[in-house]
């Protein structure tokens, strides 16, 4: 899930004069002649010790991290949080409370769960890149098969492997070009939407990740679907059910027993009930638009298809160009991961670099 939760708002122009110095427990108010907009970055403290009384599921839950998480692997520090840390507040407040305590890799364990947390730049790339085949996706790919089903990130590696020489071609840079244009068009909407709210007040206050949420959304809804969501200016059904999915894989992740998986789960416990009924939602849209694009496939070569006028195409999504490539007769529930893995990891993941950035700035700024 997203990192920080910023109570902030930018503006084109400001005067770096009225800041005061920098801190995050204080608002930072720039001035815009004659708009005053106040940016207060909402964050643990890092000065603080967490001087914090354990219960009883926090007692549990150390019991089943001394029997099953595997013990400690090397030198590598060990974060054994209480429970309750993970309640009540984004997960990368506490992640990030343990990075300031145990460094930049660490063992996390809560009960018979355990991961190893990596914010390390050159241990990320190893990881990644370097000594990839080593690792299997565990815990993640069973949290978003349900969601994602194989897509590229809980896809086993054949699948991948073929899905990434499917879709690569469609980010040629025709296509980058005109996506550039249409990023400048929907950041537009942010921006008047932050202009009329300061028009109507002297004052605003906006929680900047649900803002930088829409905005990410709106373009990767038409960047690759050719679908507008609005989310900006509106609240959208589809919308409202990405976030339900994106919070209950959150509630998955983190929870001590998979109970989802009991037969009659689904039916029987109300927050299930509610994640089958976002995933319908979500689905129903993207088999629609799959279908419109089927309907009116213009089947073609890769290269005549990176040849178009991207720019004044009434469709000029990723979509299209999948659906339109000769050779690649993919069926529509491979066609369907695919949307649903970019449209739920694609804007989640920028989300959280926008609102990072931000809170960054706002706690470095330089006249």
């Amino acid at each position: 899930m997203s990192t920080v939760t910023s109570s902030c708002s930018l503006l084109p122009q400001f005067c770096t004069n009225d800041i005061p110095s920098s801190s995050a427990s204080k608002p930072y108010r720039f001035s815009a002649n004659p708009r005053i907009c106040r940016i207060r970055c909402q964050s643990t403290s890092t000065d603080e010790k967490r001087n914090k009384s354990r219960n009883a599921l926090d007692n549990v839950s150390n019991l089943l991290t001394n029997f099953l998480s595997g013990g400690s692997i090397g030198n590598m520090p060990v974060a054994e949080g209480a429970v309750s840390d993970l309640f009540g507040k984004p997960l990368f407040f506490s992640l990030y409370d343990w990075f300031i305590e145990h460094g930049s890799v660490y063992k996390l364990a809560f009960g018979p769960k355990a991961f190893v947390v990596v914010s390390d730049p050159i241990v990320a790339r190893y990881i990644l890149r370097e000594n990839a085949f080593p690792y299997d996706k565990g815990v993640l790919a069973d949290i978003l098969e349900p969601i994602m089903g194989k897509g590229l990130i809980p896809a086993d590696l054949e699948t991948w492997k073929q899905r990434r020489r499917v879709i690569a071609p469609g980010f040629h840079t025709l296509y980058l070009e005109a996506m550039v244009q249409m990023f400048a068009n929907c950041s537009e909407r942010t921006i008047s939407k932050l202009e009329n709210l300061l028009e109507a007040k002297d004052e605003i206050e906006l929680d900047l990740e649900a803002e930088f949420s829409n905005l990410a959304l709106d373009i990767i809804g038409l960047g690759v679907f050719n679908y507008d969501f609005g989310s900006v200016t509106k609240e959208s059904p589809v919308i409202k059910a990405v976030y339900g999915t994106l919070f209950e894989a959150e509630h998955r992740s983190t929870f001590y027993i998979p109970y989802w998986k009991f037969p009659l789960a689904r039916w029987l416990v109300p927050r299930q009930r509610k994640f089958a009924n976002n995933l319908k939602i979500i689905n129903d849209c993207l088999d629609g638009l799959i279908k419109n694009a089927k309907d009116t496939r213009q089947e073609t070569h890769v290269e005549k298809l990176q040849q178009r006028d991207y720019k004044n195409l009434k469709d000029a999504s990723l979509l299209r160009f999948l659906v339109d490539m000769r050779g690649v007769d993919v069926d529509d529930r491979q066609l369907r991961d695919d949307l649903m893995t970019m449209l739920i990891a694609g804007h989640e993941t920028t989300t959280a670099v926008l609102t990072w950035a931000v809170y960054l700035l706002a706690q470095n700024v330089y006249g």
